[in-house]
């Protein structure tokens, strides 16, 4: 493309043997009402027709290629990264969709907002075929927001997240490719975006549809679990500054796991054992537990405040 006509927009979307959902993804992008962008389709060694279901659309804003696989999604978004020509780089998985209007409301808060760098909005969660009509929120932005990410959890959706692409360039910043990142690389590129400044901002509408379907990577929880801590360990013992006893920001780090342990539990009728597990890791982190329930009753008391002005 000349200069005067780059896009707005480089929507990345890595792919590997999904050729059935990859085509609704193409359409959604296709179909959007702001149309100044290209799509790279990155393929991570596709073997079923990927190639043809992309090579059907006759739109010379698509860009395809095919390299050997990778073992996960973070070295095809790092090519789509490096191809891409504009400004604004878009992430989508290939097997989730976007509303028809989502390029433009991002575009509109691209230029109501010229000083941020990472934007993300709402989806609507459609879970193993079902539509059930939950809205999974994202954000909010606070300050010190490294250390919110970091303390509380992973409060964005890479489908969802839209990054200025000089910021990534600036402070050399990609997708950790390690497999002991797979499931989390996009989780660790938003904790190192927060650590070097970046600012945010929170569309508060779903913009698209999050689709967890069998056979789904971010359904593998044994491997999630493993490389979540494994990523965290390296923000909380090796790049944080905000807290010098690293050892006990760990426990209140990884209290939240056991939380989401017990809750699971207790969903499967499971009392005895998450009882048990509950008081164990009290005693044995009680600080994770302090750090809970205070944060616990801070959104309480956030919630309380927000519906007092709504009345």
């Amino acid at each position: 493309m000349t200069e005067n006509k780059k896009p707005f927009f480089s929507v990345v979307v890595p792919s590997y043997n999904s050729a059935d959902k990859l085509r609704k993804t193409i359409e959604s992008v296709l179909e959007q009402d702001f149309e100044n962008f290209e799509l790279l389709v990155m393929d991570d060694g596709s073997i079923d027709h990927t190639q043809e279901v992309v090579k059907s659309f006759k739109d010379e804003r698509i860009y395809y290629t095919w390299e050997e696989n990778s073992g996960g999604p973070a070295t095809p978004r790092n090519r789509g990264i490096k191809k891409s020509q504009s400004e604004w780089i878009c992430f989508l998985d290939a097997d989730d969709i976007w509303s028809s209007n989502k390029l433009e409301i991002v575009r509109q808060a691209i230029e109501q907002s010229p000083e941020v760098d990472v934007f993300c909005h709402n989806e609507m969660l459609s879970m193993l075929g079902e539509d059930n009509g939950t809205v999974l929120h994202y954000g909010p932005y606070t300050d010190n927001f490294y250390k919110a990410l970091l303390v509380e959890g992973n409060k964005l959706s890479t489908s969802a997240t839209c990054v200025r692409h000089s910021f990534l360039i600036e402070h050399n910043l990609m997708f950790n490719q390690s497999p002991d990142y797979v499931i989390v690389e996009d989780y660790d590129l938003w904790l190192r975006l927060a650590h070097k400044k970046a600012k945010f901002h929170f569309i508060n509408i779903p913009l698209g549809k999050y689709i967890v379907e069998d056979g789904s990577i971010s359904l593998n929880t044994t491997r999630l679990k493993k490389n979540v801590s494994t990523l965290l360990k390296d923000h909380v013992f090796y790049r944080q500054e905000f807290y010098n006893n690293k050892n006990r920001l760990w426990n209140i780090v990884s209290f939240r796991f056991v939380i989401q342990d017990v809750k699971c539990k207790i969903s499967n009728a499971d009392y005895v054992r998450a009882l048990t597990q509950l008081i164990y890791h009290i005693f044995a982190s009680p600080y994770g537990m302090m750090y809970y329930i205070k944060a616990l009753f801070e959104r309480k008391r956030i919630r309380f405040l927000k519906k007092d002005a709504e009345c």
